[in-house]
């Protein structure tokens, strides 16, 4: 064993040999540890200064989540638009935004509670079928079919008040593609809605003006044409008259009465549409019906009855004649229709009336009668009525509830009546029948005259000279020619206005007036006339036409021996406009 020891050591190197290695030894140790420990130390110098500059980006990036989240919260805070969003399956709200609450008046936690289906319980009715056929559809949609819109509905708030919102919706869908999320902003559009609301009451307004001055071209047409037959029966009938030695209280004073309300007529349809002014009379209401009465009772069905209540001692109020005749007309004819086939009644009573400030409800125009005295003309009927909503609309143009009618009656009468500084008050129930009061008011004046001078003629005036008659229409030469001669004149005629400048060149020296209508073929009454006072400026001149003064006169009127008179016209008219003119030349 000993032997073994000493063999294993002899192999080991001796000391010296050892000592002499150690130096190089632990050089090589030294430097391979300080490698080492240099490795380490800079892969975490490395480490350390990657930590650091990670942690700066993180607080970095913290922060700015801090601060986008300031404002996003402060956009939202003071956003107008509402942002929401709401889990189709469970039908509530996941987010709700702050202008959620001033849009709808709600705080969260009701609008947390009330969930979708409360809220469309807000919704109005005539906006809810739509609302909620958009959500039944938008909860059948897949992904395949994606869908972004926009719906507009009226919500009604916490105030009592509905709002016009404008809801941009969107819709999320999950994994599986069903639809999971609707999400959408809501805008406030209140006042948009509004002011589209009021550009569509004008532009209605406009049209509806547009269409009163077609009607008003059409009345203009139909009056002229209307006034040249009523010029041919009521000449006919004086003539008839004047050959029978004047008037015979008989069938020809009736054509003639009837004859001179049909012209009425006529200009009430042009006073209505503008073109041309009221003639202020005084007038007394009563007297107005009564001579009505034979006009009333073949102009409402058989079935009914009238009733009067008339004053007598009334005081006079101050209007034309033929629009106050056309107001009661209007309402009685309305009273007949309303009452239809069945038998009925209809009762007119006039009355003068102290009326205070507020007192008459139900006025049109709205507002308050003045205080003062007035003179009351009511029309009530035992018809069907009318309802509220009905009755809210029956003055605006073109309404009607008659299947044939035009919707003009109503307006026209309040139009003359509004003319006459008065006012309408209705009463209605459904099946109750309905009332109809005129207020007029009573104007007292110290000139108590009529305003509109009438044109009279003794019996004994006679004209000289040839007179010129230049119309269109044959009757109306016919008629006016024998008036004319009756007067004492001669006469010469003519059919259109190139004959009438041509007839006059060639006897201008012995024409003493001529007689011209407007509305003659290839050249008309005013070029016509033109032509002839360029040839002889006071030649005395008499226009005879079914259109307005105004519109005929608006050359003419300065010149003194220029004169108008209006179809159809009566024998005594003619005669006083041919004498002024004459006279006005001299």
């Amino acid at each position: 064993m000993i032997g073994k020891t000493e063999g294993l050591l002899s192999l080991l190197p001796n000391s010296e040999t050892v000592l002499a290695a150690l130096p190089v030894m632990y050089n090589d140790v030294t430097l391979h540890y300080m490698a080492l420990w240099t490795f380490v130390f800079g892969a975490t110098l490395v480490w350390v200064v990657m930590h650091l500059r990670r942690n700066e980006r993180m607080r970095r990036n913290v922060r700015d989540c801090k601060m986008l989240n300031m404002q996003l919260k402060n956009i939202l805070q003071h956003s107008r638009e509402a942002l929401y969003s709401i889990d189709l399956k469970t039908q509530r709200f996941g987010y709700l935004s702050p202008a959620c609450f001033s849009l709808t008046g709600y705080t969260a936690a009701e609008l947390g509670r009330t969930g979708l289906a409360g809220l469309l319980q807000h919704v109005h009715p005539e906006d809810k079928e739509e609302v909620l056929r958009l959500i039944e559809t938008l909860g059948a949609q897949t992904k395949e079919h994606e869908w972004l819109g926009v719906v507009e509905y009226r919500f009604l708030h916490r105030d009592g008040q509905y709002r016009s919102l404008s809801d941009h919706l969107h819709v999320s869908y999950g994994s599986s593609g069903e639809a999971v999320v609707l999400s959408g902003s809501v805008r406030d559009v209140t006042q948009i809605a509004r002011l589209e609301e009021s550009m569509r009451i004008l532009e209605r307004k406009f049209q509806d003006s547009q269409k009163m001055a077609g009607l008003g071209l059409l009345a203009s047409g139909i009056a002229h044409d209307f006034n040249n037959l009523m010029t041919v029966v009521l000449g006919n009938a004086e003539l008839a008259l004047l050959e029978c030695g004047g008037s015979d209280d008989g069938m020809l004073d009736e054509i003639k009465r009837t004859t001179l309300r049909a012209a009425e007529l006529a200009n009430q349809m042009l006073v209505y549409t503008g073109k041309t002014t009221v003639v202020i009379n005084n007038i007394n209401l009563s007297s107005v019906v009564k001579e009505m009465g034979s006009l009333l009772d073949v102009s409402i069905s058989k079935k009914v009855s009238i009733q009067y209540c008339l004053a007598d001692n009334l005081p006079a109020i101050r209007g034309d004649i033929s629009q106050i005749r056309q107001v009661a007309m209007n309402l009685i004819t309305n009273a007949s229709e309303a009452i239809g086939d069945r038998p009925g009644v209809i009762a007119i009573s006039i009355h003068e009336v102290s009326l205070k400030p507020g007192e008459v409800k139900n006025i049109f125009p709205p507002g308050q009668v003045l205080e003062g005295r007035y003179v009351q003309l009511e029309v009530s009927d035992t018809g069907g009525g009318m309802s509220e909503e009905t009755l809210r609309k029956i003055f605006n143009p073109l309404f009607t509830t008659k299947i044939t009618g035009r919707g003009l009656g109503l307006a026209s009468l309040l139009n003359a009546v509004q003319r006459h500084n008065g006012a309408v008050e209705v009463k209605s129930e459904l099946r109750q029948g309905t009332v109809f009061r005129i207020y007029f008011p009573v104007e007292v004046s110290a000139d108590d005259e009529v305003a509109r001078e009438e044109l009279k003629i003794d019996d004994e005036w006679r004209g000289y000279g040839t007179v010129l008659i230049a119309d269109d229409e044959e009757a109306i030469r016919d008629v006016t020619t024998a008036l004319m001669e009756r007067l004492g004149f001669r006469v010469i005629t003519a059919a259109d206005g190139f004959e009438t400048v041509d007839v006059y060149t060639e006897n201008a020296e012995k024409i003493s007036i001529l007689l011209m209508d407007l509305n003659m073929p290839r050249l008309n009454g005013l070029e016509a006339a033109l032509r002839i006072r360029h040839i002889n400026p006071k030649v005395p001149l008499l226009f005879m036409s079914g259109y307005p003064r105004e519109q005929v006169m608006s050359r003419f009127g300065q010149q003194s021996h220029t004169g108008f008179v209006n179809k159809p016209f009566q024998s005594s008219e003619l005669a006083g406009a041919v004498r002024a003119v004459m006279e006005a030349r001299g």
